[in-house]
């Protein structure tokens, strides 16, 4: 007999695997990532068990079959759409961001562990990521992502030295965990000291979404967080963030990369 599960579930990537059929990548709230095969998603008959269309970003609930044994997809048997996030589908630049969100939390979290606090943190980014705050919040849910999954960087403090990081030029090494002061041997970014401790005050999505700060955001520091943050991805996976192109669009800066 099957086990149906039911869950809240953010769709991050969408592949179609036949005329009719799409395997796609469910963050869910209470069972973390999932792949699945949504047979005949493509198809509208009567026995398609969706109310919308599973579209990158979207949200909705999910009815599935995990997966057994050796199978690596699960079934998805129905999918009742919630939010197909329109407004954001209108802002190029937040799409973009949201699209950079999706795609490093597929990176760095390992399948069915549930994240049930990112969840909402990745929920808050998206949707904060058509408004004024767009910048603030891809950058926030970044440093959360590398928090949550146990790789977040050392920020204020030298990797090498333990010693605190006041204004001072510091260079980011990824490989070796965050910051490293003047002081140490390090071949990294160079970033100053006030960007860093900037980054890490800077408050998560569901913060940002409840209290935005009312100073207008340096799109210049934050595209620099970005790059240093995703450059900590890239070394935690050893894989390049396909999404590191938008960066210039996100935060409307140009970048050499």
């Amino acid at each position: 007999m099957a086990n149906y599960l039911t869950d809240d579930a953010i769709c991050l990537r969408v592949t179609d695997f036949s005329e009719t059929s799409q395997i796609v990548n469910m963050f869910t709230r209470r069972h973390g990532l999932v792949p699945m095969i949504a047979k005949g998603a493509k198809r509208e008959t009567k026995k398609n068990h969706s109310s919308g269309p599973l579209d990158l970003l979207t949200s909705g609930e999910v009815v599935f079959v995990p997966a057994k044994g050796e199978a690596e997809l699960g079934l998805l048997s129905k999918w009742e759409l919630a939010n197909h996030r329109t407004a954001l589908r209108r802002n190029l630049a937040g799409l973009n961001a949201a699209m950079m969100c999706a795609d490093v939390t597929a990176m760095l979290i390992v399948a069915h562990d549930p994240h049930e606090a990112l969840y909402e943190e990745l929920d808050a980014a998206l949707e904060l990521a058509a408004t004024p705050q767009r910048m603030r919040s891809t950058v926030s849910y970044v440093k959360t992502l590398l928090e949550e999954s146990g790789y977040g960087p050392t920020l204020t403090t030298c990797v090498g030295c333990d010693r605190a990081i006041g204004d001072e030029a510091a260079k980011f090494v990824p490989r070796a965990g965050g910051i490293v002061c003047s002081r140490c041997v390090g071949e990294g970014e160079v970033i100053s000291g006030r960007i860093a401790v900037a980054l890490e005050r800077l408050g998560r999505p569901t913060e940002l979404a409840v209290s935005p700060p009312a100073k207008e955001a340096n799109a210049d520091a934050l595209a620099k967080a970005m790059e240093l943050l995703l450059s900590h991805v890239e070394a935690v996976t050893d894989k390049r963030v396909k999404t590191r192109s938008l960066v210039g669009s996100v935060f409307s800066v140009s970048t050499t990369r």
